[in-house]
């Protein structure tokens, strides 16, 4: 019995040998990927001097290797947040075989960094570029050998240098020297950004008083600013100011900076030879408060209320008070007895020689100069009214089936517009706000129980055959429509298209231009939406 169980273990023994010299290992497994951290944009963006890491996350590869070109550096790792001192390493080298590493980016301008894979078997990335999902496939070299060969572009950001011109008279400061410049009251100067480098999106002109030594600073010390590259900013106060210019730059994607120049040359502005005038717009303030700007400051003064005249859609309206501004001599605020509505027409007048300026000149009479009304855009933001984040707010709607761009073809105001735009064989263009009350756009909660008024400015190419055509701007939830007939629209030109919405919560904008017969071949753009609650005087 012994032998027997012996025999058949010896058996089985072999069988289990036997199993083991015929046993074949699984294919090894071979895959793509690779990350970056400066997200999935096609271009992706970093600051001069700064850096960004690349991984290459694939599987089973036989050959792999990162290429950087010259003006790009490796650093050593890993690098905290706040770190602002780095460690180049490998120098002089422009290829390594780490599957991470670190980028420094020392060129201005496009670099290119380069990632080659090698696999036996055919492989193929899954990838998603500024939110659109592609796919890449590898190519057979040589038997067994597939290759993935990706090149990312990186675009470098120079560092901002603020470069500008300042003109009096039309005449050229000589900005390295010192001397001061002498400006009378109620005269300008005119400030030109030429800034270039590091590519800036905004930039702002800013005049502030010179303060003694010890005084603290506060708001009321900036007495002019602009934010336009060509500035006329006109010099109402009598004193000594300092002109600085801050160009920023800062966008989706991009990498943000901020760079202010303070101008070498003081400037004194000395009382003026020239008439007491009025200067600038007439404003209404969210208050109903009128401001009215003058080209020099005030004297005190008591009660000239007698001395004008406002008239309110044509009728004499009583004034409640004139007075100077708590903050800016050179403004005076005028308030109404009754209520103002923002659909009045305001005019105002000024027949007197009470008022005078702080060196002694009178104030001209002025007639029926209109008032610039206080209007609220409950759009809140330039990104949702006007779009001009370049697109990140309003998005391409799911069933658009051609081009809904935001881009800077043709800007009403601003940089950027809405381009819709159909062609033989597409049936909708449209952009929209979604998802409904998220961040892209925080609901608008009624406040009167009047209903909304919007308005936007159109631009239909003259190419355009909108025969039979509209488009229509839907609000959220409702999914109704201010509906648009664009065949009785002019072309070539901006126009003004208002509409009405009911009273409710908004929680979104969906704009769309549709063609069920496929056959349209219409382009037009769409800038400074605004959106009110109705205001109609009893």
């Amino acid at each position: 019995m012994k032998n027997k169980l012996l025999i058949i273990g010896l058996v089985l023994s072999g069988i289990f040998v036997g199993c083991q010299t015929e046993y074949e290992a699984p294919n090894s497994l071979s895959d793509i990927g690779f990350y970056n951290s400066a997200g999935t944009v096609k271009t992706l963006n970093v600051a001069l001097n700064k850096y960004m890491s690349f991984t290459d996350l694939s599987q089973g590869a036989i050959d792999h290797k990162w290429t950087i070109e010259q003006g790009v550096n490796f650093l050593q790792g890993p690098i905290k947040t706040k770190d602002t001192i780095f460690k180049v390493i490998k120098k002089g080298d422009t290829i390594t075989k780490d599957l991470t590493v670190i980028l420094q980016f020392t060129k201005p301008g496009i670099s290119k960094v380069r990632l080659y894979n090698v696999f036996k078997d055919s492989v193929t990335f899954r990838g998603n570029t500024n939110n659109i999902n592609y796919l890449k496939g590898s190519v057979k070299i040589a038997p067994n050998r597939w290759v993935i060969d990706t090149t990312f572009m990186v675009k470098v950001y120079d560092t901002l240098a603020p470069k500008f011109v300042i003109k009096q008279n039309d005449v050229a400061l000589d900005l390295s020297s010192k001397d001061t410049v002498y400006v009378e009251a109620g005269d300008k100067l005119h400030f030109s950004d030429l800034t270039t480098q590091g590519e800036p999106t905004a930039r702002t002109w800013s005049i502030r008083k010179v303060l003694a030594a010890g005084v603290a600073a506060s708001p009321s010390d900036v007495v002019g600013s602009a934010g336009t590259a060509e500035a006329d900013i006109i010099f109402k106060k009598l004193g000594i100011f300092r002109a600085s210019l801050s160009v920023t730059r800062s966008g989706l994607n991009i990498p943000s900076a901020f760079k202010t120049v303070i101008i070498n040359r003081p400037i004194k502005v000395v009382p003026s030879s020239k008439p007491f005038v009025l200067s600038g717009t007439i404003r209404e303030q969210q208050n109903e408060t009128i401001q009215i700007p003058f080209a020099g400051e005030f004297a005190a003064f008591t009660d000239v209320k007698s001395k004008f005249t406002v008239k309110v859609n044509g009728i004499t309206f009583s004034i409640a008070s004139v007075t100077m501004n708590a903050l800016d001599q050179t403004i005076l605020d005028l308030k109404l007895t009754d209520k103002i509505y923002r659909p009045d027409v305001i005019t105002i007048s000024y027949n007197g020689t009470v008022l005078k300026s702080t060196d002694n000149r009178v104030l001209q009479s002025f007639t029926d100069v209109p008032v610039a009304m206080h209007d609220v855009n409950l759009l809140g933001t330039a990104a949702l009214a006007g779009f001009e984040d370049g697109g990140g707010v309003w998005k391409k709607y799911f069933s658009s089936d051609a081009p809904g761009l935001i881009n800077s073809e043709k800007p009403f105001a601003g940089n950027f517009s809405a381009k819709l735009s159909l062609v033989t064989g597409q049936k909708e263009s449209s952009i929209s706000t979604l998802p409904a009350g998220g961040t892209n756009f925080p609901s608008i909660v009624n406040q009167t129980g009047k209903v909304y008024v919007v308005t936007w400015k159109m631009f239909i190419t003259p190419e355009s055959n909108t025969v039979g055509k509209a488009m229509g701007l839907f609000y959220i939830p409702a999914y109704s429509q201010v509906f648009v007939n664009l065949a009785d629209k002019p072309k070539g030109e901006w126009f003004t298209v208002t509409g009405e919405i009911p009273v409710g919560t908004l929680t979104g904008l969906y704009l769309r231009l549709i063609d069920g017969t496929k056959l349209t071949n219409v382009t037009l753009y769409i800038d400074d939406l605004k959106i009110v609650e109705k205001e109609v005087r009893p």
